[in-house]
Protein backbone atom coordinates (compact mmCIF):
# COMPACT_ATOMS: atom_id res chain seq x y z
CA UNK A 1 0.00 0.00 0.00
CA UNK A 2 1.12 3.55 -0.72
CA UNK A 3 1.90 5.30 2.62
CA UNK A 4 1.10 8.68 1.02
CA UNK A 5 -2.35 7.59 -0.14
CA UNK A 6 -5.10 9.93 1.09
CA UNK A 7 -7.41 7.89 3.33
CA UNK A 8 -10.59 9.85 2.62
CA UNK A 9 -12.78 6.93 1.57
CA UNK A 10 -13.66 3.36 2.49
CA UNK A 11 -12.26 0.54 0.39
CA UNK A 12 -13.05 -3.13 0.01
CA UNK A 13 -10.24 -5.66 -0.44
CA UNK A 14 -11.25 -8.79 -2.35
CA UNK A 15 -8.95 -11.72 -2.94
CA UNK A 16 -9.23 -15.37 -3.87
CA UNK A 17 -6.82 -18.29 -3.60
CA UNK A 18 -5.74 -20.24 -6.66
CA UNK A 19 -8.11 -23.11 -7.47
CA UNK A 20 -6.98 -26.50 -8.77
CA UNK A 21 -8.73 -29.58 -10.12
CA UNK A 22 -8.64 -31.14 -6.63
CA UNK A 23 -9.48 -29.62 -3.21
CA UNK A 24 -6.47 -27.99 -1.54
CA UNK A 25 -5.78 -27.26 2.13
CA UNK A 26 -3.43 -25.19 4.25
CA UNK A 27 -2.86 -25.70 8.00
CA UNK A 28 -0.93 -23.25 10.18
CA UNK A 29 -0.46 -23.49 13.95
CA UNK A 30 0.73 -21.31 16.84
CA UNK A 31 1.98 -22.48 20.25
CA UNK A 32 1.46 -19.93 23.05
CA UNK A 33 3.10 -22.20 25.65
CA UNK A 34 -0.19 -23.53 26.98
CA UNK A 35 -2.34 -24.39 23.97
CA UNK A 36 -1.97 -24.91 20.26
CA UNK A 37 -4.04 -22.66 17.99
CA UNK A 38 -4.65 -23.73 14.41
CA UNK A 39 -6.27 -22.37 11.27
CA UNK A 40 -7.32 -24.70 8.48
CA UNK A 41 -8.17 -23.31 5.03
CA UNK A 42 -9.96 -25.69 2.67
CA UNK A 43 -10.20 -24.61 -0.98
CA UNK A 44 -12.72 -26.34 -3.27
CA UNK A 45 -11.83 -27.39 -6.84
CA UNK A 46 -12.08 -24.91 -9.68
CA UNK A 47 -15.43 -24.46 -11.44
CA UNK A 48 -14.50 -26.55 -14.47
CA UNK A 49 -13.82 -29.60 -12.26
CA UNK A 50 -17.36 -29.60 -10.86
CA UNK A 51 -20.64 -30.68 -12.40
CA UNK A 52 -23.80 -28.57 -11.94
CA UNK A 53 -26.33 -30.19 -9.62
CA UNK A 54 -30.04 -30.55 -10.26
CA UNK A 55 -31.70 -28.41 -7.62
CA UNK A 56 -34.94 -27.40 -5.99
CA UNK A 57 -34.58 -23.70 -5.22
CA UNK A 58 -37.06 -21.83 -3.01
CA UNK A 59 -36.73 -18.05 -3.29
CA UNK A 60 -38.08 -16.13 -0.29
CA UNK A 61 -38.42 -12.33 -0.56
CA UNK A 62 -39.21 -9.81 2.18
CA UNK A 63 -41.84 -7.30 0.97
CA UNK A 64 -42.47 -5.52 4.28
CA UNK A 65 -42.53 -1.72 4.53
CA UNK A 66 -38.91 -1.53 5.67
CA UNK A 67 -37.88 -2.81 2.21
CA UNK A 68 -39.46 0.14 0.39
CA UNK A 69 -37.31 2.09 -2.07
CA UNK A 70 -33.80 1.03 -3.02
CA UNK A 71 -33.93 -2.21 -0.99
CA UNK A 72 -36.96 -3.44 -2.94
CA UNK A 73 -35.33 -2.51 -6.26
CA UNK A 74 -32.20 -4.49 -5.29
CA UNK A 75 -34.29 -7.47 -4.17
CA UNK A 76 -36.22 -7.59 -7.47
CA UNK A 77 -32.96 -7.45 -9.42
CA UNK A 78 -31.51 -10.26 -7.28
CA UNK A 79 -34.59 -12.45 -7.87
CA UNK A 80 -34.57 -11.84 -11.63
CA UNK A 81 -30.91 -12.89 -11.75
CA UNK A 82 -31.63 -15.99 -9.66
CA UNK A 83 -34.46 -17.10 -11.92
CA UNK A 84 -32.22 -16.61 -14.94
CA UNK A 85 -29.59 -18.90 -13.39
CA UNK A 86 -31.95 -21.89 -13.14
CA UNK A 87 -31.31 -24.86 -15.39
CA UNK A 88 -33.97 -26.81 -17.33
CA UNK A 89 -33.81 -29.70 -14.83
CA UNK A 90 -34.21 -27.46 -11.78
CA UNK A 91 -37.42 -26.95 -9.84
CA UNK A 92 -38.33 -23.72 -8.05
CA UNK A 93 -40.93 -21.69 -6.18
CA UNK A 94 -41.21 -18.14 -4.87
CA UNK A 95 -42.54 -16.93 -1.52
CA UNK A 96 -43.13 -13.33 -0.48
CA UNK A 97 -43.93 -12.16 3.03
CA UNK A 98 -44.82 -9.04 5.02
CA UNK A 99 -47.49 -9.42 7.65
CA UNK A 100 -48.93 -12.19 5.43
CA UNK A 101 -47.21 -14.92 3.40
CA UNK A 102 -47.95 -15.63 -0.26
CA UNK A 103 -46.60 -18.45 -2.48
CA UNK A 104 -46.51 -18.24 -6.28
CA UNK A 105 -47.07 -21.97 -6.97
CA UNK A 106 -48.78 -24.55 -4.76
CA UNK A 107 -45.77 -26.87 -5.31
CA UNK A 108 -42.27 -26.27 -6.70
CA UNK A 109 -42.43 -26.45 -10.51
CA UNK A 110 -39.92 -27.27 -13.24
CA UNK A 111 -38.08 -24.23 -14.61
CA UNK A 112 -39.80 -24.21 -18.00
CA UNK A 113 -39.89 -21.01 -20.11
CA UNK A 114 -43.59 -20.51 -19.30
CA UNK A 115 -43.06 -20.95 -15.55
CA UNK A 116 -40.08 -18.58 -15.58
CA UNK A 117 -42.04 -15.90 -17.49
CA UNK A 118 -44.86 -16.14 -14.95
CA UNK A 119 -42.33 -15.86 -12.12
CA UNK A 120 -40.66 -12.81 -13.71
CA UNK A 121 -44.04 -11.05 -13.97
CA UNK A 122 -44.77 -11.92 -10.34
CA UNK A 123 -41.43 -10.48 -9.24
CA UNK A 124 -41.99 -7.27 -11.22
CA UNK A 125 -45.32 -6.69 -9.42
CA UNK A 126 -43.86 -7.08 -5.92
CA UNK A 127 -44.38 -4.04 -3.70
CA UNK A 128 -43.05 -3.24 -0.22
CA UNK A 129 -45.78 -2.61 2.35
CA UNK A 130 -47.02 -3.90 5.70
CA UNK A 131 -45.31 -5.41 8.73
CA UNK A 132 -42.66 -8.09 9.05
CA UNK A 133 -43.69 -11.62 10.03
CA UNK A 134 -40.81 -13.81 8.88
CA UNK A 135 -41.54 -17.04 10.76
CA UNK A 136 -44.48 -18.33 8.60
CA UNK A 137 -42.49 -17.74 5.39
CA UNK A 138 -39.45 -19.51 6.83
CA UNK A 139 -41.57 -22.49 7.91
CA UNK A 140 -43.24 -22.72 4.54
CA UNK A 141 -39.92 -22.55 2.67
CA UNK A 142 -38.33 -25.30 4.77
CA UNK A 143 -41.41 -27.55 4.88
CA UNK A 144 -42.90 -27.31 1.37
CA UNK A 145 -41.36 -29.82 -1.03
CA UNK A 146 -42.15 -31.31 -4.41
CA UNK A 147 -44.90 -33.90 -4.18
CA UNK A 148 -44.31 -37.54 -5.05
CA UNK A 149 -40.97 -38.43 -6.65
CA UNK A 150 -40.53 -35.14 -8.52
CA UNK A 151 -38.10 -33.71 -6.00
CA UNK A 152 -36.16 -36.91 -5.29
CA UNK A 153 -32.38 -36.57 -5.46
CA UNK A 154 -32.57 -32.81 -5.96
CA UNK A 155 -30.23 -30.55 -4.00
CA UNK A 156 -32.62 -28.40 -1.98
CA UNK A 157 -31.64 -24.75 -1.48
CA UNK A 158 -33.59 -21.94 0.22
CA UNK A 159 -32.48 -18.40 -0.68
CA UNK A 160 -33.81 -15.85 1.81
CA UNK A 161 -33.65 -12.17 0.73
CA UNK A 162 -34.42 -9.53 3.38
CA UNK A 163 -33.15 -6.39 5.06
CA UNK A 164 -33.00 -8.38 8.30
CA UNK A 165 -35.14 -5.91 10.27
CA UNK A 166 -36.48 -8.44 12.81
CA UNK A 167 -36.67 -8.54 16.57
CA UNK A 168 -37.46 -12.23 17.19
CA UNK A 169 -34.06 -13.64 16.22
CA UNK A 170 -34.19 -16.51 18.72
CA UNK A 171 -37.54 -17.81 17.45
CA UNK A 172 -36.37 -17.67 13.84
CA UNK A 173 -33.06 -19.41 14.52
CA UNK A 174 -34.89 -22.19 16.36
CA UNK A 175 -37.15 -22.60 13.31
CA UNK A 176 -34.07 -23.06 11.12
CA UNK A 177 -32.51 -25.57 13.51
CA UNK A 178 -35.72 -27.60 13.86
CA UNK A 179 -36.89 -27.65 10.23
CA UNK A 180 -33.75 -27.55 8.08
CA UNK A 181 -33.58 -31.28 7.28
CA UNK A 182 -31.61 -31.81 4.07
CA UNK A 183 -32.13 -28.21 2.89
CA UNK A 184 -29.41 -25.56 2.73
CA UNK A 185 -30.21 -21.97 3.69
CA UNK A 186 -28.55 -19.02 1.94
CA UNK A 187 -29.29 -15.57 3.33
CA UNK A 188 -28.99 -12.34 1.34
CA UNK A 189 -29.13 -9.11 3.34
CA UNK A 190 -30.23 -5.96 1.51
CA UNK A 191 -29.50 -2.36 2.44
CA UNK A 192 -27.04 -0.36 4.50
CA UNK A 193 -28.06 -1.51 7.99
CA UNK A 194 -29.27 -5.12 8.00
CA UNK A 195 -29.25 -7.34 11.07
CA UNK A 196 -25.99 -8.90 9.92
CA UNK A 197 -25.48 -11.02 13.03
CA UNK A 198 -28.83 -12.75 12.63
CA UNK A 199 -28.33 -13.26 8.88
CA UNK A 200 -24.88 -14.81 9.33
CA UNK A 201 -26.06 -17.10 12.13
CA UNK A 202 -29.12 -18.23 10.17
CA UNK A 203 -26.90 -19.16 7.22
CA UNK A 204 -24.47 -20.96 9.53
CA UNK A 205 -27.27 -23.02 11.08
CA UNK A 206 -28.60 -23.63 7.58
CA UNK A 207 -25.17 -24.89 6.44
CA UNK A 208 -25.16 -22.30 3.69
CA UNK A 209 -23.62 -18.87 3.21
CA UNK A 210 -24.51 -15.24 3.89
CA UNK A 211 -24.24 -12.52 1.23
CA UNK A 212 -24.60 -8.79 1.85
CA UNK A 213 -25.58 -6.20 -0.77
CA UNK A 214 -25.03 -2.65 0.46
CA UNK A 215 -25.22 -0.60 -2.76
CA UNK A 216 -27.51 -0.85 -5.82
CA UNK A 217 -24.51 -1.01 -8.16
CA UNK A 218 -23.30 -4.17 -6.37
CA UNK A 219 -26.42 -6.24 -7.06
CA UNK A 220 -25.43 -7.58 -10.48
CA UNK A 221 -21.89 -8.68 -9.63
CA UNK A 222 -22.65 -9.99 -6.12
CA UNK A 223 -25.71 -12.00 -7.08
CA UNK A 224 -24.08 -13.36 -10.25
CA UNK A 225 -21.31 -14.73 -8.04
CA UNK A 226 -23.82 -16.28 -5.62
CA UNK A 227 -25.93 -17.93 -8.33
CA UNK A 228 -22.89 -19.33 -10.14
CA UNK A 229 -21.45 -20.73 -6.88
CA UNK A 230 -24.47 -22.47 -5.42
CA UNK A 231 -25.21 -24.34 -8.65
CA UNK A 232 -21.80 -26.03 -8.33
CA UNK A 233 -21.62 -27.94 -5.02
CA UNK A 234 -18.07 -29.12 -4.23
CA UNK A 235 -17.79 -30.93 -0.89
CA UNK A 236 -20.82 -31.88 1.20
CA UNK A 237 -21.18 -33.60 4.59
CA UNK A 238 -17.74 -32.31 5.60
CA UNK A 239 -16.04 -33.77 8.69
CA UNK A 240 -12.69 -32.97 10.38
CA UNK A 241 -10.56 -35.16 12.65
CA UNK A 242 -8.00 -33.00 14.46
CA UNK A 243 -6.15 -35.99 15.91
CA UNK A 244 -6.76 -34.93 19.52
CA UNK A 245 -9.22 -32.99 21.65
CA UNK A 246 -10.12 -29.77 19.84
CA UNK A 247 -12.50 -26.85 20.20
CA UNK A 248 -13.12 -25.42 16.74
CA UNK A 249 -15.32 -22.89 14.96
CA UNK A 250 -17.57 -22.90 13.05
CA UNK A 251 -19.02 -25.82 14.97
CA UNK A 252 -21.48 -26.59 12.14
CA UNK A 253 -19.38 -27.16 9.04
CA UNK A 254 -21.08 -25.88 5.87
CA UNK A 255 -21.00 -27.48 2.45
CA UNK A 256 -18.36 -26.11 0.12
CA UNK A 257 -19.33 -24.59 -3.22
CA UNK A 258 -17.26 -23.44 -6.18
CA UNK A 259 -15.23 -20.32 -5.42
CA UNK A 260 -16.01 -20.30 -1.68
CA UNK A 261 -13.11 -21.40 0.58
CA UNK A 262 -13.70 -22.41 4.19
CA UNK A 263 -11.68 -21.27 7.21
CA UNK A 264 -11.82 -23.19 10.50
CA UNK A 265 -9.99 -22.08 13.66
CA UNK A 266 -9.29 -24.44 16.55
CA UNK A 267 -7.63 -24.70 19.96
CA UNK A 268 -5.86 -28.01 20.65
CA UNK A 269 -4.00 -29.49 23.59
CA UNK A 270 -1.06 -30.69 21.48
CA UNK A 271 0.56 -30.06 18.13
CA UNK A 272 -1.23 -32.11 15.43
CA UNK A 273 0.82 -34.36 13.16
CA UNK A 274 -1.91 -34.07 10.55
CA UNK A 275 -5.61 -33.21 10.27
CA UNK A 276 -7.87 -35.64 8.39
CA UNK A 277 -10.87 -34.44 6.38
CA UNK A 278 -13.69 -36.40 4.81
CA UNK A 279 -16.86 -35.70 2.87
CA UNK A 280 -18.61 -36.23 -0.46
CA UNK A 281 -17.14 -34.83 -3.68
CA UNK A 282 -19.00 -35.27 -6.99
CA UNK A 283 -21.17 -37.97 -5.35
CA UNK A 284 -18.08 -39.95 -4.33
CA UNK A 285 -16.55 -40.49 -0.87
CA UNK A 286 -13.64 -38.07 -0.39
CA UNK A 287 -10.76 -38.12 2.14
CA UNK A 288 -7.86 -35.72 2.50
CA UNK A 289 -4.98 -35.13 4.95
CA UNK A 290 -3.65 -31.68 5.86
CA UNK A 291 -0.17 -31.35 7.35
CA UNK A 292 0.95 -28.27 9.33
CA UNK A 293 3.18 -25.90 7.39
CA UNK A 294 6.84 -25.76 8.39
CA UNK A 295 6.64 -22.10 9.41
CA UNK A 296 4.55 -21.30 12.48
CA UNK A 297 1.56 -19.01 12.49
CA UNK A 298 1.37 -15.84 14.58
CA UNK A 299 -0.45 -15.05 17.80
CA UNK A 300 -3.25 -13.69 15.62
CA UNK A 301 -4.53 -17.27 15.42
CA UNK A 302 -5.22 -17.18 19.16
CA UNK A 303 -7.11 -13.89 18.73
CA UNK A 304 -9.17 -15.27 15.85
CA UNK A 305 -10.10 -18.33 17.89
CA UNK A 306 -11.04 -16.18 20.89
CA UNK A 307 -13.29 -13.97 18.73
CA UNK A 308 -15.14 -17.01 17.41
CA UNK A 309 -15.41 -18.40 20.95
CA UNK A 310 -17.00 -15.18 22.20
CA UNK A 311 -19.42 -15.11 19.26
CA UNK A 312 -20.43 -18.69 20.00
CA UNK A 313 -21.07 -17.91 23.68
CA UNK A 314 -23.16 -14.86 22.80
CA UNK A 315 -25.19 -16.87 20.30
CA UNK A 316 -25.68 -19.58 22.92
CA UNK A 317 -27.41 -17.02 25.11
CA UNK A 318 -30.04 -16.65 22.36
CA UNK A 319 -30.79 -20.38 22.64
CA UNK A 320 -31.31 -20.35 26.39
CA UNK A 321 -27.78 -20.86 27.75
CA UNK A 322 -27.22 -19.66 31.31
CA UNK A 323 -26.66 -15.91 30.91
CA UNK A 324 -24.50 -15.38 34.00
CA UNK A 325 -22.27 -18.32 33.22
CA UNK A 326 -21.88 -17.32 29.57
CA UNK A 327 -21.08 -13.72 30.54
CA UNK A 328 -18.47 -14.89 33.02
CA UNK A 329 -16.81 -17.09 30.39
CA UNK A 330 -16.91 -14.30 27.80
CA UNK A 331 -15.15 -11.93 30.19
CA UNK A 332 -12.53 -14.57 30.97
CA UNK A 333 -11.76 -15.19 27.28
CA UNK A 334 -11.85 -11.49 26.40
CA UNK A 335 -9.41 -10.50 29.15
CA UNK A 336 -7.03 -13.30 28.22
CA UNK A 337 -6.97 -12.24 24.55
CA UNK A 338 -7.51 -8.45 24.81
CA UNK A 339 -10.94 -8.41 23.16
CA UNK A 340 -13.64 -5.76 23.25
CA UNK A 341 -17.04 -7.16 24.25
CA UNK A 342 -20.25 -5.79 25.82
CA UNK A 343 -18.66 -6.56 29.23
CA UNK A 344 -15.02 -5.62 28.63
CA UNK A 345 -13.36 -2.39 27.51
CA UNK A 346 -9.91 -1.50 26.27
CA UNK A 347 -7.83 1.26 27.85
CA UNK A 348 -4.79 2.56 25.96
CA UNK A 349 -1.84 3.50 28.18
CA UNK A 350 1.14 5.18 26.48
CA UNK A 351 4.33 4.51 28.44
CA UNK A 352 6.60 6.22 25.90
CA UNK A 353 6.75 10.04 26.26
CA UNK A 354 6.42 11.89 22.97
CA UNK A 355 7.98 15.13 24.38
CA UNK A 356 11.14 15.20 26.52
CA UNK A 357 10.82 16.66 30.02
CA UNK A 358 11.28 20.41 30.10
CA UNK A 359 10.56 20.99 26.42
CA UNK A 360 7.92 23.63 25.75
CA UNK A 361 4.63 22.96 24.04
CA UNK A 362 3.90 24.04 20.49
CA UNK A 363 0.53 24.85 18.99
CA UNK A 364 -0.60 24.39 15.39
CA UNK A 365 -3.83 23.92 13.51
CA UNK A 366 -4.36 20.38 12.26
CA UNK A 367 -6.66 20.24 9.21
CA UNK A 368 -9.44 17.67 9.27
CA UNK A 369 -9.55 15.07 6.50
CA UNK A 370 -13.06 15.16 5.08
CA UNK A 371 -14.56 12.09 3.40
CA UNK A 372 -14.35 12.00 -0.38
CA UNK A 373 -17.17 14.03 -1.94
CA UNK A 374 -17.63 16.35 1.05
CA UNK A 375 -17.82 20.08 0.42
CA UNK A 376 -14.90 21.63 2.32
CA UNK A 377 -16.39 25.12 2.07
CA UNK A 378 -19.79 24.18 3.47
CA UNK A 379 -20.92 26.56 6.22
CA UNK A 380 -23.61 24.35 7.67
CA UNK A 381 -23.78 20.58 7.98
CA UNK A 382 -25.92 18.68 5.52
CA UNK A 383 -28.79 17.90 7.86
CA UNK A 384 -32.51 17.68 7.40
CA UNK A 385 -32.84 21.38 8.40
CA UNK A 386 -31.66 23.89 5.75
CA UNK A 387 -29.20 26.67 6.60
CA UNK A 388 -31.80 29.42 6.15
CA UNK A 389 -34.12 27.75 8.66
CA UNK A 390 -31.21 27.30 11.07
CA UNK A 391 -30.26 31.00 10.75
CA UNK A 392 -33.84 32.16 11.31
CA UNK A 393 -34.21 29.87 14.33
CA UNK A 394 -30.92 31.15 15.80
CA UNK A 395 -31.99 34.82 15.42
CA UNK A 396 -35.36 34.08 17.01
CA UNK A 397 -33.82 32.30 20.00
CA UNK A 398 -31.26 35.09 20.45
CA UNK A 399 -34.00 37.73 20.36
CA UNK A 400 -36.13 35.99 22.97
CA UNK A 401 -33.13 35.41 25.24
CA UNK A 402 -32.05 39.07 24.96
CA UNK A 403 -35.57 40.32 25.67
CA UNK A 404 -35.92 38.18 28.77
CA UNK A 405 -32.48 39.25 30.04
CA UNK A 406 -33.14 43.00 29.55
CA UNK A 407 -36.70 42.95 30.89
CA UNK A 408 -36.56 40.72 33.93
CA UNK A 409 -39.62 42.31 35.54
CA UNK A 410 -41.86 42.39 32.54
CA UNK A 411 -44.39 39.54 32.49
CA UNK A 412 -44.33 37.29 29.42
CA UNK A 413 -47.93 37.08 28.27
CA UNK A 414 -49.30 34.15 26.33
CA UNK A 415 -49.41 35.78 22.90
CA UNK A 416 -49.52 34.18 19.45
CA UNK A 417 -46.27 34.06 17.54
CA UNK A 418 -47.35 36.76 15.11
CA UNK A 419 -47.56 39.35 17.99
CA UNK A 420 -44.15 38.47 19.46
CA UNK A 421 -42.40 41.28 17.57
CA UNK A 422 -44.95 43.85 18.84
CA UNK A 423 -44.49 42.63 22.40
CA UNK A 424 -40.68 42.99 22.14
CA UNK A 425 -41.08 46.63 20.95
CA UNK A 426 -43.45 47.73 23.68
CA UNK A 427 -42.29 49.74 26.67
CA UNK A 428 -41.80 48.02 30.02
CA UNK A 429 -44.63 48.44 32.55
CA UNK A 430 -44.06 48.84 36.31
CA UNK A 431 -44.73 45.72 38.32
CA UNK A 432 -46.05 45.80 41.86
CA UNK A 433 -44.07 43.75 44.34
Amino acid sequence: LNPDEVTDRAFELRWMPEFDVQPQSTLVTFDDGQDIYAQLMLVPPRDTALAPASREVIFVIDTSGSMAGASMDQARAALRAGLGALGPDDRFNLIQFNNVTETLFADPVTATPDALREAQRWVQDLDADGGTDMAPALRRALDTRSSGTKGRDLLRQVVFITDGAVGNERELLLEVADRLGDSRLFTVSIGSAPNGGFMRKAAELGRGHHTHIGRPEDVGRTMADLWSHIRLPAISDLCIDWGSEAEYYPELLPDLYAGQPLWVVARLREQPDLVSLCGTLNDQAWVHDAWPRLEDGSDMLATLWAQKKVESLQEGMLFGADTDRARQEIVQVALAHDLLTPWTSLVAVDHTPARPDGEGLARANVPSLLPAGSAASATFPATATGWKAQLLLSVLVLGITTALFLRPFAPLPRLPVRSLAQWLRRKPQPVRS
